[in-house]
């Protein structure tokens, strides 16, 4: 029982870095699609790739935008056209403004600090469960009364 315990944490911790990664990358992808940097694509899981596809529609990334599911859940990237500085056409990420490249690169911490406080402004609304000290109820004729143990009614 132990060992399935260990399995479903783990599961469970892929499960929610995985989310991470991908609202943390979605951040990036959004600042560079403001900025008008072209992107390549959009992967959660590092290669090798599971399946790939194309965005259909603009709504949330760019058109054509290959969205890639890796086989190794610890991780991601945003693959951004023109990555290096000395790329200078229209749409490159090199081409960009430092202030557009700053955009990008801090998108994905912003992301990070946005989930965050979404999730403490649920848990505060809502609350969390209380976690009752353990209460034990004895008779007064129970062995261990007579122990120092205080017996209630």
């Amino acid at each position: 029982m132990e060992i399935l315990n260990l399995v479903f944490g783990i599961i469970i911790g892929l499960i929610s870095l995985t989310f991470l990664v991908a609202i943390h990358e979605l951040g990036h992808a959004l600042a560079a699609k403001k900025n008008g940097v072209k992107l390549k694509e959009y992967a959660i899981g590092f290669p090798p790739r599971i399946k790939s596809f194309r965005a259909k529609t603009n709504k949330i990334l760019p058109k054509n935008t290959k969205i890639s599911i890796g086989a190794i859940p610890l991780g991601g990237f945003v693959r951004l056209k023109g990555e290096h500085d000395l790329d200078s056409k229209k749409g490159d990420y090199g081409a960009a403004s430092f202030r557009a490249k700053t955009q990008i690169l801090f998108a994905g911490v912003a992301m990070n600090w946005l989930v965050a406080f979404v999730i403490f402004t649920i848990l505060s609304i809502f609350g969390m469960p209380k976690l009752l000290p353990n209460q034990f109820y004895l008779s007064s004729d129970a062995k261990i009364s007579g122990g120092g143990v205080q017996v209630s009614a």
